[in-house]
Formats: C-alpha cells, structure tokens, sequence
C-alpha cells in the first residue's frame, strides 16, 4: 500500500502546487481553492488510513474555525477576517506541504531498502536457477513466477517469510516488476552488444 500512498501523494503535491499559484495570480481566490483542496485531498487518503488524512482534516477545522473569531498565535490581530483566513491558509498550506514531501521521503527510503533486499533474494534465487532469467517476463504471470520460487527454494524461504510479513501484495508486485523490467532491460542490452561487431 506504500506505492500507492505515495502516488495519491504525489498528485496531491501537484495539486496543492496549483493552488499555491492561486496565491500569487488571484490572491481572493485562495482560501476557497486552498479550502476545496483539503476537502478533496482528505477524501482522497481516508481510504489509505494515512495520519495525513486526520492532519488534513484539522487544518480545515483550524481554518474553519478563524471565522468564528480563533487566531493561531503565530497571526497578528486586527486584520480583516478575509486577511486572517488567507495568513492561516498560508500557513497550513506550507505545513502540509513539508508534511507531505517528508512522507514521499519516508515512502521512498523505505521501498528502497526492501527492494535492495528483494534483489538480493531474486540474485540467490538465480543462482539457484539459473534458467531464472531467460524465463522471466514484464507481466504479472512474470512477478508470479518469481514469487512462487521464493516460496519454494530453501534458501529463499526466510527471505520470502519477511516479504510475506514486511510487504503488502500491490508494494510487492510494485517491486518485483521493477527488478524484471532492469532484468529484462539489461538482458535486451547485453544481447545488443554481443551483435555489434
């Protein structure tokens, strides 16, 4: 669930670039354009049951609330209730923002380590099989494959149990179709430059 995750983030990001334009090109729409954003961003990760959801649910709360008279500390009093709400909107959209970018970090770090250790299970795995790789295809019957030999072949079982209990399946296929598509890719190399002359 990680790869996804990170990609719902990803188009979240773009989208909160966008309004950060608003900003600067029409200043009076922003707080609404800010304000649907959170709405629709939250929408958009309450199904992945990611904290930012619940973060991205209290800014709107916050911003709400400054119509009703509430300042954050960090906003100075007596401005217009319109100049308060786009200080706060300006505020939660830099905080959401660093929030958001800190979880794609996190997300990236994380399938980077598992698929460094993913690619050492398949490197032993092909030692153990060395038709492994001729075999291999770009296809969801390909990840399979691999898969269903990690489970079997002693050597890779205790590799395979962590997967099993480390990786969620989509994290999983994610992964492992990025290791046979540089497999796949190195190969189609190597046949190249076996043919020149």
């Amino acid at each position: 669930m990680q790869c996804i995750l990170r990609e719902k983030l990803l188009t979240q990001a773009m989208k909160l670039a966008d309004v950060s334009n608003v900003y600067r090109t029409e200043s009076y729409r922003f707080v609404d354009a800010y304000f649907r954003w959170l709405e629709e961003a939250e929408k958009d990760l309450s199904g992945l049951r990611s904290p930012i959801s619940t973060l991205l649910q209290a800014e709107k709360s916050s911003l709400t609330s400054v119509v009703d008279g509430y300042l954050p500390n960090q906003i100075q009093a007596g401005k217009s209730i319109r100049k308060s709400q786009k200080a706060v909107a300006a505020q939660s959209l830099e905080k959401i923002s660093k929030e958001i970018y800190s979880k794609i970090e996190t997300i990236d770090h994380t399938l980077e380590q598992l698929n460094e250790k993913l690619c050492h299970a398949v490197a032993v795995l092909a030692s153990k099989e060395p038709e492994l790789y001729e075999k291999l295809q770009v296809s969801q019957q390909g990840i399979d494959t691999i898969w269903k030999m990690l489970g079997r072949t002693p050597e890779t079982i205790p590799m395979y149990n962590y997967f099993c209990a480390k990786l969620a399946p989509t994290d999983r296929n994610y992964l492992l179709m990025d290791i046979i598509q540089k497999i796949v890719s190195n190969k189609a190399d190597a046949s190249q430059k076996v043919k020149q002359p």
